[in-house]
């Protein structure tokens, strides 16, 4: 099947959202503590002033489980959240507000760069456990970066529609703060490529989750849920590295400076708008027929309720918005207080407009992403509320 638009309305099972939930850690984290923590410098040998971090990245903090007194990682025993935390308080919260029990759940899509452990998706025992999921529940691990819900939605749909009725859970967590080793300050600093530095001071803890069901609509109900979901990929632009830890490079003494995240921020700066440009184009192209049968219109950007857009950097984010002609105040922005919490940003953003009622049923929404994942992803989905 080629990858274009997955209408789960067009088709004779509705997909819809029976709950949303989030997670960020307590601790809030300012510019100054990090520029301390990484000291990055000037070619010139200075250090940089907080307020860069604002005026290039748009962002005044981040919230980051770690201690910057001790210069540490908490363990899991001693209180310290990891990914597998984040993700497991986001899903309790989804489900809680789906009024759903772990054991009701069919599938599990999980999306995260960053999970307890790498080999085996064994990383999904701790939450398989402790949600309390069936054995005989599909797992599901995505390792790829801020563009990845298009794919955990998209599983989710296609697995939804094959077993109506059936209940999904997809979670998407991000915890760098889990790489903040002793020695990763030097690392970055010392990085070939002269910005790794980046990275750490962007991403940030935290993370999203939304319950799906899958089932065929009575008659007369309420038409609702994800009308399309698609997403495209370029190889030829690297948006991450991570070199060491696979059959190419194996761990080794020898490269395990080599074991360290890294954004191109430039790049990312670089593609983000023309990218989601792209989203949009395939937003227009689907309209017709996967959103336009179930709202009655043509494309209209005043029909949407809210534009939820990856949370990259608040100007990037900004300059997107107004080169789409978007309105401002429909492109809800978090960036500056959380950071950038990978493919959770819009899950997040959606929990937090649904708590303040700023949405509500019968609204449509649309997601606009871009980011790490066989170099460039981008997508988009829209949906009903």
């Amino acid at each position: 099947m080629s990858n274009t638009a997955f209408s789960a309305l067009g088709s004779s099972v509705a997909v819809t959202v029976a709950g949303v939930g989030s997670y960020l850690p307590d601790q809030r984290v300012s510019n100054r503590q990090m520029l301390e923590r990484v000291d990055p410098r000037h070619p010139d040998g200075t250090p940089f002033a907080p307020d860069w971090i604002e005026r290039h990245v748009g962002i005044n903090e981040r919230r980051l489980d770690f201690d910057f007194v001790a210069g540490r990682k908490r363990e899991r025993s001693e209180g310290g959240l990891f990914d597998g935390d984040l993700a497991l308080r986001a899903a309790r919260a989804a489900l809680a507000d789906a009024h759903v029990d772990g054991g009701e759940v069919d599938v599990f899509v999980h999306v995260t760069t960053t999970p307890d452990t790498i080999a085996c998706a064994d990383h999904l025992r701790f939450l398989t456990t402790e949600l309390g999921l069936r054995r005989g529940a599909d797992l599901v691990h995505h390792n790829l970066g801020c563009a990845g819900l298009a794919a955990g939605l998209r599983t989710a749909a296609a697995y939804l529609r094959a077993w109506p009725p059936a209940t999904a859970l997809v979670v998407a967590s991000n915890c760098p703060s889990g790489y903040f080793a002793k020695d990763a300050g030097a690392s970055y600093r010392s990085h070939p490529s002269g910005f790794a530095w980046l990275s750490p001071l962007v991403f940030s803890d935290g993370a999203g989750a939304v319950v799906l069901r899958g089932a065929v609509p009575s008659a007369g109900a309420r038409r609702a849920g994800l009308l399309a979901v698609r997403y495209e990929t370029s190889p030829d632009i690297p948006l991450v590295t991570y070199p060491a830890g696979g059959c190419l490079h194996h761990t080794s003494l020898s490269n395990v400076a080599d074991h360290l995240f890294v954004m191109d921020g430039r790049k990312v700066s670089e593609v983000f708008a023309p990218l989601i440009q792209r989203d949009m184009e395939m937003l227009k192209e689907d309209w017709p027929t996967h959103i336009a049968p179930m709202l009655g219109v043509g494309f209209d950007i005043n029909r949407v309720a809210r534009w939820y857009m990856h949370q990259a950097n608040g100007l990037v984010v900004r300059r997107a918005g107004e080169l789409l002609g978007l309105p401002a105040d429909r492109i809800p922005i978090s960036v500056d207080r959380y950071g950038n919490t990978s493919a959770a940003s819009t899950l997040i953003l959606l929990d937090e407009d649904r708590q303040a009622n700023r949405v509500h049923d019968g609204d449509l929404v649309v997601f606009l992403w871009i980011g790490a994942g066989n170099g460039a992803m981008n997508g988009y989905a829209a949906l009903i509320l």
